[in-house]
């Protein structure tokens, strides 16, 4: 049993290490933020043991406290239980009801999180691992036992607001047989299950600040040049006008790659106008300090083509565009951030 629950221990840790790819930076507009939450639960036990079903089920209460770490992983520390029931060996109709009691730690995985861009879905689906210590009254040999537990299980949860959620939570327990006081030969573990409503109280969030929009940029008037005074003996030399330059750059938060303002779009499209027989070179970046080499160049092929997209709707011809990706292999600028960006040059 200790080798599944270090496996299981292990799983969860390495997956929140990955965690950082689901949140937002520290100016992100994202709305997860780590928060505790108190929890009480109540519903049904049913032992693995011989007898009928109906007959074994048993009430089961719960209270625990816990912590939404990251979007994807929480945990939580609780006490559960009250009454179960046995088969009396001695009567072949009859059950023994015993107490029992369960001190718990487990680990939650956020499935839904772990799939979608966002951290905020209403309903939201865990699965659960944990371990225990439990106590009870073993009735069939009129002593008390103690044992530990391991346990998996899954959670299905709506939230009803920023501070209350529900949920329907259903598990399995692994213990020692005689923790009911069964000794069947050399059956050393015994299984119960559990049905639980629950309700919780979530508190402790944090504020998430939403980044200064981005100042569009403002025009520079020119004034015009004063008219040359006519010289009789010598005409004027024609003004040559020499090509503007083209370098236009999108910025973007974490995992975002719509493009985004229009102002700069439109001005891309002004100038392919202005200058029908030249091309542009779109290059899509991603930063080096967040996610992995394989997320970045996806987000980075991402960008470029999005923004090749949107010139294509408005007129600009696929044949005057070359897309690159560098992904976040070459970083254009010196802050970090600035990196999340596509680049448009025309030539």
């Amino acid at each position: 049993m200790r080798k599944y629950i270090l496996v299981a221990l292990t799983a969860f840790f390495a997956l929140s290490a990955n965690a950082q790819s689901h949140s937002c930076d520290k100016n992100g507009d994202c709305c997860f933020s780590p928060y505790w939450y108190i929890q009480a639960q109540g519903g049904v036990q049913l032992p693995y043991t011989p007898g009928k079903r109906g007959d074994l089920l048993s009430p089961v209460f719960g209270l625990n406290i816990g912590r939404q770490v990251t979007p994807l992983v929480g945990v939580r520390i609780g006490a559960e239980g009250w009454n179960s029931k046995v088969k009396d060996q001695n009567a072949a109709d009859a059950y023994n009801k015993f107490k029992y009691y369960a001190a718990t730690f487990d680990a939650t995985l956020n499935l839904v999180n772990l799939f979608s861009r966002k951290a905020c879905t209403p309903v939201n689906f865990y699965l659960l691992g944990g371990v225990g210590y439990t106590w009870s009254e073993a009735t069939l040999t009129s002593s008390t036992w103690f044992a530990p537990a391991a346990r998996v299980g899954a959670i299905l949860e709506a939230r009803l607001s920023k501070n209350f959620s529900l949920s329907l939570e259903h598990r399995m327990t692994n213990t020692a047989t005689q923790w009911n006081g069964r000794i069947d030969g050399d059956k050393q573990h015994d299984w119960y299950s559990s049905t639980l409503l629950g309700i919780a109280y979530n508190f402790g969030h944090k504020k998430v600040a939403k980044p200064a929009p981005e100042p569009e940029p403002v025009p520079v008037v020119e004034e015009p040049a004063p008219t040359p005074a006519p010289v009789v003996e010598k005409r004027p030399e024609p003004v040559v006008v020499k090509d503007e330059p083209l370098k236009e750059t999108f910025f973007y938060l974490i995992r975002e790659s719509d493009p985004d303002p229009e102002t700069i779009l439109n001005r891309i499209v002004s100038w392919c106008g202005k200058y029908p027989a030249k091309k542009i070179t779109i290059s899509g970046y991603a930063d080096k300090g967040t996610g992995n080499a394989a997320v970045n160049a996806k987000y980075a092929k991402q960008r470029a083509e999005k923004v090749a997209k949107s010139l294509q709707d408005k007129g600009v011809a696929a044949s005057r565009m070359t897309v690159n990706s560098y992904g976040d292999t070459v970083q254009p600028f010196a802050e970090n951030d600035r990196n999340r960006c596509v680049i448009v040059v025309g030539e």
